[in-house]
């Protein structure tokens, strides 16, 4: 009795076994149909297609639709375009299509590919050109003109070649507000802001990533004081800092998700000078604020940041000046290098640039060296010292030499940043179209491009060497901007 126990007790136990390996094995098949493709399968593209059945081409912002047909597509596979991974993959049940969201990237031009999650990579259909499939990211270059009413006007840039192609729809109208100076990008890429001058507001617009073009968002904000100038964001994108050309005061906005913005209490700030506000510019920390002072004999305004509200506090010893030299710091363009320790200045009317050690401390500034030169060319009357740009990486400050005077030469100037010091000195020249106001390099480091205000306004590109920092005009160098009272004052391009 014990022994048929016995045996009804291991043959429920081998039952049980059985029963669990079966169901073991059963997951096994489910999880192999729903999660790895068999052993014997690789991924097959045989067609791509993006925003809706349109080029290969995105934002660097991302979230562009994009559609891929082919075969033995599994759950849980990935998408790659180059190194940058599609968002939101669905996959259908029959493996043959993948939908999902372009993620955001780099600029460039790059290959499509899909994963399966036993790791082995796509190939493509052998009747179709791989060639014919490569997926382009591209960054939106944007300017405001001094029309009435105020325009943006927006550039996709070839991230192969440089070149300017006009974005769908552009230029865009800003109704009833004049004068569009400054323009800045919010750091998620996906909102444009323009500084009407004239008409004392701030544009707010979407921006499509699929094709570029703006959408304005509410009403204009209006700013409560004369002449938004220059605009610059907080690295956190919470809050943007807009200086003015007449009421010596720097505006602060906070951020909502939805781009629109809402003043800052004790809003704007007093720069604590009698003086037009060029140019700012917000430290990589987020501590510290920088604006160009163009009138009297400058220098540059400074505030500390409270990281909580944004409220700007005057840093003691404000306004800071490169005093060697004795030269007035009347400043326009304005930047800082990524390291945080050095910042510069374009010198309006001095024919020249100022470099500072910034105190990551306190904020306070001192002077480097004494400011250099702008140009090579004797004889300019009215020379100003606009643009102020770096390199991304860090080796190269640009900066303009801007005449308003037609027969005068136009350049860009490359300067070298000394890794050790800060110093600059000018390294190389390049002719611009009719005075270069602002510079700006793109993302990659490849290319460079100019906002020229007058004497014909337009847009100068370059090509960029990444090891010398010449700049070499590209064929054709300039692109015309058909405005009718004034020219470009700030561009800005994504990054």
């Amino acid at each position: 009795m014990l022994k048929k126990n016995l045996f009804r007790n291991l043959t429920y136990v081998g039952f049980a076994a059985l029963s669990v390996l079966a169901t073991l094995t059963q997951c096994a098949k489910k999880f192999e149909g729903e999660a790895f493709a068999p052993s014997n399968a690789q991924a097959t593209v045989r067609t791509i297609s993006a925003n809706g059945g349109g080029a290969l081409y995105c934002s660097i912002s991302g979230g562009c639709p994009l559609i891929i047909t082919g075969n033995d597509f599994y759950q849980g596979a990935k998408v790659y375009l180059g190194p940058y991974a599609c968002e939101n993959v669905v996959i259908s049940a029959d493996h043959k299509q993948i939908n999902c969201d372009v993620g955001p990237g780099k600029s460039g031009v790059f290959d499509i590919s899909v994963v399966n999650k036993d790791g082995k990579a796509s190939v493509f259909d052998p009747s179709i050109n791989p060639a014919n499939l490569k997926f382009s990211y591209a960054s939106f270059l944007y300017l405001g003109v001094q029309d009435s009413p105020g325009k943006v006007y927006g550039y996709a840039q070839n991230p192969e070649t440089g070149a300017l192609l006009a974005v769908v729809g552009s230029p865009f109208s800003i109704a009833a507000n004049n004068q569009t100076y400054g323009t800045v990008i919010s750091p998620n890429n996906k909102f444009l802001y323009a500084a009407n001058v004239g008409s004392n507001t701030i544009s707010v617009y979407s921006i499509n990533a699929e094709n570029g073009s703006l959408t304005a968002i509410g009403t204009p904000t209006a700013t409560g004081f004369g002449g938004p100038n220059g605009l610059f964001f907080h690295p956190s994108g919470n809050y943007l800092y807009v200086s003015s050309f007449s009421s010596s005061n720097i505006g602060g906005y906070s951020v909502a998700a939805d781009g629109t913005l809402t003043a800052l209490p004790g809003s704007p700030f007093s720069t604590g000078t009698a003086t037009v506000m060029n140019g700012v510019v917000v430290h990589p920390s987020g501590n510290y604020l920088y604006s160009a002072s163009m009138g009297g004999t400058g220098g540059v305004v400074g505030f500390s940041i409270d990281s909580s509200t944004g409220a700007l506090t005057l840093l003691a010893g404000s306004p800071f000046s490169n005093t060697n030299g004795g030269f007035n710091n009347t400043g326009d363009g304005i930047t800082i290098h990524k390291n945080g320790l050095w910042l510069y200045m374009g010198l309006v009317n001095q024919k020249r640039v100022a470099a500072f050690n910034i105190d990551t401390n306190t904020g306070a500034l001192t002077g480097i060296g004494t400011p250099v030169l702008n140009n090579s060319t004797t004889g300019y009357t009215d020379n100003g010292g606009s643009g102020a740009n770096i390199s991304p990486d860090g080796l190269f400050f640009y900066g303009t030499a801007f005449s308003t005077n037609a027969v005068h030469p136009k350049k860009v100037i490359a300067y070298t940043i000394d890794q050790t010091t800060g110093a600059i000195a000018l390294s190389s020249e390049a002719d611009a179209g009719g005075g270069p106001n602002d510079i700006r390099v793109d993302t990659n480091g490849l290319f460079a491009y100019t906002c020229n205000s007058s004497n014909t306004p337009s847009v100068s590109a370059y090509s960029r060497d990444p090891l010398t920092g010449a700049l070499t005009p590209l064929v054709p160098r300039d692109v015309a901007i058909p405005t009718g009272n004034g020219g470009p004052g700030i561009m800005v391009i994504q990054k």
